[in-house]
């Protein structure tokens, strides 16, 4: 009797957990380019926040998925709770670029500052990181370079944000130094959103190496 050689796959209700953290992070950098486009164009905010408001709904439905998920599967590429953690932060982020969004609405007329664009750009490339994060969780040997990255650019975050603050503080109206203030310290809480899923990345990486 011949035996046939057999090709071993992931288990499909392992890469299920691992999909649901994909749409999540794709969500995420989706709406990074919506915040953008609303400080870039004024005149199709309003548009921007309703996209903003159903990719937020979105990302509540896959997170309400990620949970089921672990719930009823055996097989999980990690153990459950990091799985939950890290779709919980992906989610959080998610919430905060809405708030972003809803925030802009109310700087009226006195422009951003520049520093606004950087800091999308900085929260773009750690939601890049974290989205191919999650497509290798299968391998976390080759995960440790973007846990040091998103470091590295949660750092830079940390620092354009006191550049922006000392510029708003400059404003000569209490009201308007209020709308940018909220602005930029919701922009910096979206960025330590992200700096903790790194955080959790690399307590993963500990346990499980």
């Amino acid at each position: 009797m011949v035996r046939q050689n057999v090709k071993f796959q992931i288990f499909p209700s392992a890469s299920r957990g691992i999909e649901l953290l994909c749409g999540l992070a794709t969500t995420i950098r989706t709406s990074v380019a919506n915040v953008a486009e609303m400080i870039g164009s004024p005149d199709t905010r309003a548009d921007q926040l309703r996209d903003l408001a159903a990719a937020e709904a979105e990302a509540s439905d896959l997170v309400h998925a990620v949970l089921t998920h672990l719930r009823t599967s055996y097989i999980s590429p990690l153990p459950r709770e990091d799985m939950y953690t890290l779709s919980r932060l992906l989610h959080e982020t998610m919430e905060q670029l809405r708030g972003t969004g809803e925030l802009i609405m109310t700087v009226g007329s006195t422009p951003l500052s520049e520093r606004s664009s950087e800091q999308l750009e900085l929260i773009s490339q750690l939601a890049e990181l974290a989205s191919d994060s999650v497509q290798r969780l299968h391998n976390l040997d080759d995960l440790e370079d973007n846990w040091l990255q998103m470091l590295q650019f949660s750092k830079r975050a940390a620092r354009t944000h006191l550049v922006w603050v000392n510029e708003i503080s400059k404003f000569a109206k209490a009201g308007t130094i209020h709308r940018h203030q909220r602005v930029a310290d919701h922009l910096m809480l979206t960025a330590n959103t992200l700096r903790q899923f790194a955080d959790h990345l690399g307590r993963v990486l500990v346990k499980e190496s």
